[in-house]
């Protein structure tokens, strides 16, 4: 295959405008690996070169029935803001809501079918996602196909290797049902981000939430409730937005980061909310927020652009550290004494913004370190002896020699 992003297809050359250096291109899943053997429609790959490149990468999925072609829109904006974008498609030709909606009132129902949807562990009957078919192996296949094929471009920074995905740079987005994926993705990983777009996982005949999303200790609870963002309109003819703002968002923790703000009517940064609505008047409520045949457009230009730019702000979590432990032997302890050899013990340290180049600088040495997760790294004490109290550091070098506070133990 020719160079992969000028390789573009005729029908784009003609009908989308170029932005700068933005470079859109469709590729065939089965391209990527073979075993992919259903729901077969392209996904959507966008990158803009002249930009400096954020290091982290927006995934979107469809909702039911949508293929990634059906968001062109959202795509681009998060490329021109600097993201390397991928709409991705994936096995939802059946709505989650239907599947495990009355007359089932097993609230674990949405999490077996979306999980097994994510990444091909069989726990339901309900769908048959085979592994090459999941979401994650569709995501590592992609990045490593556009590995391969444009490796000027550092898509396999999204990989922790050829068959983990390295969450901590992943924005997860999407639509409907692809909104509850990136919710309930961002419940078992911590994410850069969850926006949703008009995304509720609600039994009607059980009057309640889904457990993954009612129940959070249920889940591994990976990303903090900063990482969720939600976007839906007032009207929308398929998701009921008092439930979904009242009984949905609320878990979440959304609302302890602002009132919902209507956009129509706001300018950004919106109050700084995470909670965002609109009740402007469009021909389908529930796509006309996100999916490209539905967009309300002002001189061609999405009317919620702005909105999306919002959505995908200020994604970077200043490297910080917050506390720390001590374990020797697998286990928790006390700080070790003053003057013992620290030859054996390790140290855990809490912050924000870590990722899998984070490295822990113990009084001043760069020392071995193992990354946990966005808030999590273990790190190897450096030989010697530990001193008084408040007379050692820790500080974290991460990605392009950022560095956090510096915290005494």
């Amino acid at each position: 295959m020719h160079n992969l992003f000028f390789t573009v297809l005729i029908f784009f050359a003609l009908s989308q405008i170029v932005v700068a250096q933005r470079q859109s291109v469709l590729i065939a899943p089965q391209t990527t690996d073979p075993n992919i053997t259903t729901n077969l429609n392209n996904h959507y790959v966008s990158i803009n070169r002249s930009l400096a490149p954020k290091n982290q990468l927006f995934v979107f999925f469809p909702g039911t029935g949508g293929v990634a072609f059906n968001y062109l829109e959202v795509n681009n904006t998060a490329a021109d803001l600097g993201f390397h974008a991928v709409n991705l498609t994936y096995p939802n030709d059946d709505a989650v809501n239907s599947l495990c909606g009355a007359p089932n009132t097993n609230l674990d129902c949405y999490a077996n079918v979306r999980l097994e949807t994510k990444d091909g562990t069989d726990r339901t009957p309900l769908v048959n996602v085979s592994r090459p078919n999941s979401i994650e192996n569709r995501l590592i296949k992609l990045l490593i196909y556009l590995r391969n094929q444009a490796p000027n471009d550092n898509w396999g920074q999204f990989l922790i290797d050829d068959s983990t995905l390295d969450w901590s740079k992943i924005i997860v987005s999407g639509h409907s049902q692809g909104g509850g994926h990136a919710g309930i993705i961002g419940r078992y990983h911590a994410v850069v981000r969850v926006v949703m777009f008009a995304a509720m996982d609600f039994n009607g005949l059980a009057n309640s939430p889904a457990n993954w999303i009612a129940l959070p200790a249920s889940t591994p609870n990976a990303s903090m409730p900063d990482r969720f963002w939600g976007f839906s309109h007032t009207r929308d003819e398929q998701v009921n937005f008092t439930l979904l703002s009242t009984r949905i968002w609320t878990v979440y923790g959304m609302p302890g980061y602002g009132a919902i703000v209507n956009v129509d009517s706001s300018a950004p940064p919106f109050n700084n909310t995470h909670s965002l609505t609109s009740n402007l008047e469009c021909e389908n409520f529930h796509g006309c927020i996100a999916a490209d045949a539905r967009l309300v457009r002002q001189n061609g230009v999405p009317v919620f652009k702005p909105v999306w730019e919002y959505l995908l702000s200020n994604t970077f979590a200043p490297l910080s550290v917050n506390s720390i432990e001590f374990m020797r032997g697998g286990q928790t302890v006390n700080r070790p004494p003053v003057g013992i050899s620290v030859k054996y013990y390790r140290v855990v340290i809490e912050g924000n913004g870590f990722d899998a180049n984070s490295k822990a600088i113990i009084n001043g040495v760069e020392t071995e370190t193992e990354f946990l997760g966005a808030n999590t790294l273990r790190a190897k004490l450096p030989a010697g002896k530990l001193g008084a109290i408040g007379r050692s550091s820790v500080q974290i070098r991460g990605l392009n020699g950022a560095t956090s506070n510096i915290f005494n133990f």
